[in-house]
């Protein structure tokens, strides 16, 4: 397939960018106000947008992400680096946006940068296949989700997201529905069961760096738009204790499939997936007021997971193979690189003094208080989450070989990314 073909494509991503920044100064023009919220813990630069405290973190993960691409400007195309700026850029907005219409661009935009790069850049044979996939849960969930969202936009009579308090304590059955139908189309972004299938897929297809940006921050916009817009519907209807329990089941699966996966790349796929079950377990069990603790924890596991995918990248580089195995090879002569790779895993095993952990330890004391068997499948849970990752350093660190390799730049590069990102998820803790 050559490019010739998606230039249209090309130039409609592009015209909807430029599209969206227009649209955005047309919104913001008329009134530009700053003041402090001390009661919401927000600041509020317009109408439009509010910085809160779940704005604070997400947007945190998004920027430690973009300086990621820095160490990296002459090892991708100018093309990628064009897209994925784009992608975090629309993120940072997204997650600030109070008006509705603003927030569905963002969160649209955001998304179908990486799917263009998906289809482009990879340079996969199974790449159209996985953008089939991503296309099915970004692209037609799209205009449903804007029509719930002009549903509650006419509801209310505004389309500012702060004036739509009312709505929850409005007695509609069709409300309701729209209310757990839009909180759906949500979930399949996450994703959570059963709506994770895309996920290894993509990953095993995508290039690194979209790898990087879908398990960093484009997993946590279906949170946030949970966490936005449907919380009137949690935990009874939505993340409900049977749904929860499966869950837990579906999570172990997971970590038991990803024992016998060799392909670096779908084994991370499979522990995200795993480890977003936490997130229903917040929405499940905590409060309100404690929606925080999700995004502190999502803060961590978007740092955790892109350390790992840039480690697979490097060991891609110095070897053309994701397999474990060959990986094994080509880091195992090297103790700086063993170093790496023990930092990376602790940091997906929830290691303290990883912010994942303290948050892992808060949310099962509020799952004791709430149900003994939901308590009993955590804890198994965390038993599994944290052996996985130990079962494969273990397997990795023996019977050490030396293969040489001479493209010092590259690993360079890599390894100061690597300890940039490492540093900041073992002192991140002293942040949050």
């Amino acid at each position: 397939m050559k490019f010739k073909y998606i230039d249209w494509y090309s130039s409609f991503v592009v015209a909807s960018v430029f599209g969206s920044f227009f649209l955005l100064w047309f919104y913001v023009k008329s009134s530009f106000v700053l003041f402090l919220d001390l009661l919401g813990c927000s600041v509020s630069f317009c109408s439009y947008f509010v910085f809160d405290l779940v704005g604070f973190y997400l947007s945190l993960l998004s920027l430690i992400l973009f300086f990621v691409l820095l160490f990296f400007f002459g090892s991708i195309s100018s093309r990628s680096l064009f897209y994925v700026s784009v992608s975090m850029v629309s993120s940072l907005f997204c997650y600030c946006s109070n008006h509705a219409f603003l927030f569905w661009w963002f969160y649209e935009v955001s998304m179908l940068s990486l799917l263009f790069l998906l289809v482009v850049e990879s340079p996969y044979s199974e790449r159209y296949l996985a953008g089939w996939y991503l296309a099915g849960y970004v692209v037609l969930t799209s205009l449903p989700m804007l029509l719930c969202l002009i549903y509650f936009s006419c509801l209310s009579g505004s389309l500012f997201m702060s004036d739509w308090i009312g709505l929850y304590s409005y007695d509609s059955t069709v409300g309701f529905s729209v209310l757990l139908l839009l909180g759906v189309l949500f979930v399949t972004k996450i994703p959570v069961p059963p709506f994770h299938t895309w996920l290894p897929i993509v990953h095993a297809e995508a290039t690194s760096v979209v790898s990087v940006c879908l398990s960093g921050y484009v997993m946590k916009l279906g949170l946030l738009g949970v966490c936005r817009f449907c919380w009137f519907v949690l935990p009874d209807s939505l993340f409900g204790d049977i749904y929860v329990v499966v869950s837990f089941f579906l999570a172990i699966v997971f970590f038991l499939a990803a024992s016998w996966e060799l392909d670096g790349k779908r084994w991370l796929a499979l522990l995200s997936l795993s480890h977003m079950i936490i997130c229903v377990v917040c929405f499940n069990s905590c409060g309100y007021d404690s929606c925080w603790l999700l995004f502190v924890y999502s803060l961590g596991h978007g740092l955790s997971a892109g350390v790992v995918f840039i480690f697979l990248w490097l060991g891609y580089n110095l070897s053309g193979s994701r397999n474990w195995m060959i990986l094994k090879f080509v880091f195992g002569g090297s103790l700086f690189f063993r170093t790496l790779l023990c930092g990376s895993l602790c940091t997906v095993a929830s290691l303290p003094p990883v912010v994942q952990f303290f948050v892992e330890v808060s949310v099962l004391a509020d799952v004791g208080y709430v149900s003994l068997i939901n308590f009993l499948m955590f804890c198994m849970y965390l038993f599994f989450s944290s052996l996985m990752p130990f079962f494969f350093l273990g397997s990795l660190l023996s019977r050490h070989f030396c293969v040489s390799y001479n493209d010092s730049l590259c690993v360079a590069n890599f390894s100061v990314c690597m300890i940039f990102v490492l540093v900041w998820s073992f002192i991140l803790f002293l942040v949050v």
